[in-house]
């Protein structure tokens, strides 16, 4: 991965200096030669451009737009886009096209806008860098690349009186050179995508543009036609972005419908296992003994398997409950439990924090896997221990017991409780339980729930149970 990487970044190079150098290569070639530009040649260069200031404006409606309709867009591509157009409405073609060859104050004018939407273009191609892959430039350092543009902008309007104008513009390449290299040392290049290189394209093409105008006014050369083709590059790399950008909306979109199909079947899966009918008719075979001996044990009885079977239909259309909530909906199931058990199931609280929420029943499969394979029951001193611990994260959950313990590797494909559970877990939270076990020594389910359910606030709680044993 390594040297594929590598290779892309050589590759990216190559193709970055050709956009910076390729142009005005071209252009000091067509100088050497003699070669002097006619009437000929403008009415392709007026339809380029024409074509040119079509697409920039497309481009600045598609991201206005986007800023309105996209929730993920931002600023820095709007501000590209507006900065790109009037970078093209003031190049020396578009002038020449607009205003004729004649020598003006129009074109003094239009050179300074030229260099000023120049500037604007690289800030907020670094304010998009910073922003997209998290380089973590600190706002002075923004604000002095804002400041250094300014004094540069100014000094470029004082020396253009002078025909000194190149002056300026060198001094402001250096700082951009200086600033791409503080980006590259501060990048992180394993975050480096298609986006990336296609806007590092863009940054060089841009350069190349200027470079052309500033080398070429002081061979006192008219660049015709070379800035427009020059800012063709910025076009393509736009029009690249966006069909990126449409086929990863359209696979995000798959995605998401793939995900939903499978969280479905997962849930159809977890709701099946956790309505069991034997469970239910030993239950029911339970109350009716209990009826027997105390009516009043009895009707309490099917008050619980009534709370039992309405949080499990509830289940279809709920996905997160309050913590504290699940904690009733595990003590129902054990004394469910317990009534059709010779021997009880002893269930211990060690919770330091309920400020947090999880996938409802989701604690319910892992108490009933102690019963079943762990037999904790079995045991003296068996026990089930549920606890929470905060952490820096979030909230570690972990229910554990110190019963026989089993083989995960040897459960049966038809024993598939805990593994619906920590596949729903798993697609609601992000985060995969751990599951340790082995025979003789019990099982041990964690979880982490990070601050997306179980928010920083340290020790405000709206409950706290601590080493608060239950028997039934």
């Amino acid at each position: 991965m390594k040297g594929i990487a590598k290779r892309k970044r050589i590759a990216a190079a190559v193709v970055d200096g050709v956009l910076l150098l390729g142009g005005l290569a071209a252009a000091l070639a067509v100088r050497a030669s003699g070669t002097v530009f006619g009437d000929y040649y403008l009415w392709s260069i007026e339809f380029l451009t024409i074509v040119e200031l079509c697409f920039f404006g497309l481009f600045l409606l598609i991201e206005v737009i986007s800023a309105f309709m996209i929730s993920d867009s931002t600023y820095h591509t709007v501000l590209l886009s507006v900065s790109l157009l009037c970078f093209h409405l003031t190049n020396p073609d578009f002038t020449v096209f607009l205003f004729g060859p004649a020598e003006s104050a129009v074109f003094r004018a239009a050179d300074i806008l030229h260099f000023l939407f120049f500037g604007l273009s690289v800030l907020s191609l670094f304010h998009f860098w910073n922003y997209t892959y998290q380089i973590g430039y600190p706002p002075r350092t923004l604000l002095l690349e804002s400041g250094f543009t300014a004094v540069c902008l100014a000094a470029y309007i004082g020396l253009s009186f002078v025909d000194a104008e190149i002056a300026a513009a060198a001094l402001f390449l250096l700082g951009v050179a200086a600033a791409l290299v503080l980006l590259y040392r501060r990048f992180p290049w394993e975050r480096a995508n298609a986006n990336f290189y296609a806007t590092e394209a863009l940054f060089y093409s841009l350069i190349g543009c200027v470079l052309i105008c500033g080398v070429c006014d002081a061979l006192d050369y008219v660049p015709s036609g070379f800035v427009s083709f020059q800012e063709l590059p910025v076009i393509i790399v736009f029009l690249a972005i966006y069909s990126a950008f449409a086929m990863r909306t359209d696979r995000a979109a798959l995605k998401a419908s793939e995900y939903k199909l499978r969280y479905e079947q997962v849930k159809a899966r977890a709701l099946k296992e956790q309505i069991k009918p034997h469970f239910v008719f030993n239950v029911l075979a339970a109350i009716q003994s209990l009826y027997r001996v105390d009516p009043d044990e009895g009707d309490r009885a099917v008050a619980l398997l009534s709370k039992h079977l309405r949080t499990n239909i509830e289940a279809a259309d709920t996905d997160f409950i309050p913590f504290e909530k699940e904690l009733d909906n595990v003590q129902v199931l054990v004394e469910l439990e317990n009534m059709r058990l010779e021997k009880k199931v002893n269930i211990l609280y060690d919770v330091d924090c309920t400020d947090f929420e999880v996938p409802i029943l989701s604690l319910q499969p892992y108490v009933e896997n102690a019963v079943k394979y762990s037999r904790v029951n079995e045991k003296e001193d068996g026990y089930i221990r549920i606890s929470t611990r905060r952490t820096e994260e979030g909230v570690l959950l972990s229910v554990s017991d110190n019963g026989v313990g089993f083989d995960p590797n040897a459960v049966g494909p038809s024993s598939c409780g805990i593994r619906n559970a920590s596949e729903r877990f798993a697609m609601l939270t992000g985060v995969s339980p751990s599951i340790e076990s082995s025979p003789g020594k019990g099982v041990t389910v964690s979880v982490l729930i990070r601050s997306r359910t179980a928010p920083e606030g340290g020790e405000k709680q709206r409950g706290r149970r601590k080493h608060e044993n239950h028997h039934r």
